[in-house]
């Protein structure tokens, strides 16, 4: 695998760990009454969303080699979605935000009451599949070993859930007072959390680009 396709797929796993609503809403259920069951329960049905979809991606990859003018095209691809996700980005990053911290979504007022199997089904539907369609297309067109590949996918896998997971190594780590560490951490997120998922995004697009530069010239 090249430097490339490697920073590709870290920027992927980030882009997916610092989803500001995940790690937020995996915060909040963490501190909740009976917070740890529901915590667990919320990563759970995160990781078990994130390898269904990697596995059906896997599945619906086209086993053939690629050919060069598909190498091409995939290049092409690349490039129009880097560069459309970088504008998109910049677009976003220069939108005004809303006076009142307009943006916080409701059901954040509903996660007190949340069952752990209401939090399972919850965590499933967060992840963004999106971005795990891309990071397997990305180690599967590289051409590894199953074995590499298998934990090439692992390995991402984990690393895109670090962010929701964090919450609850907190009560560990700040035995004395992790209410409050949460606390921060929402008040941090709400206040920051849009912009530093652009960023990362927009670096992802740069990384796009570059390759399907790349790959062009090389074609």
């Amino acid at each position: 695998m090249d430097v490339v396709s490697l920073l590709t797929l870290l920027l992927l796993a980030a882009a997916l760990a610092v989803q500001p609503w995940s790690v937020l809403a995996s915060v909040l259920l963490v501190s909740s009454q009976g917070g740890r069951a529901k915590g667990i329960a919320f990563v759970a049905g995160w990781f078990l969303a994130l390898t269904v979809v990697a596995a059906a991606a896997a599945l619906l990859y086209p086993a053939e080699p690629q050919k060069t003018a598909k190498s091409a095209s995939l290049s092409v691809i690349e490039l129009a979605a880097g560069l459309a996700l970088a504008v998109w980005v910049v677009v976003s990053w220069r939108r005004p935000a809303r006076p009142g911290g307009g943006n916080e979504p409701k059901w954040l007022g509903r996660i007190d009451s949340m069952s752990p199997l209401l939090a399972f089904v919850f965590g499933a539907f967060m992840p963004n599949y999106v971005l795990v369609v891309a990071a397997v297309t990305e180690v599967l067109k590289d051409g590894l070993s199953q074995g590499r590949t298998l934990f090439a996918i692992g390995a991402w896998l984990v690393i895109s859930s670090f962010g929701v997971a964090a919450p609850l190594v907190v009560p560990i780590m700040r035995r004395e007072d992790p209410a409050a560490a949460h606390q921060r951490w929402r008040t941090w997120l709400l206040a920051n959390g849009h912009r530093l998922l652009l960023g990362v995004l927009g670096v992802v697009g740069v990384a796009l680009a570059v390759k399907g530069t790349v790959g062009l010239l090389a074609a």
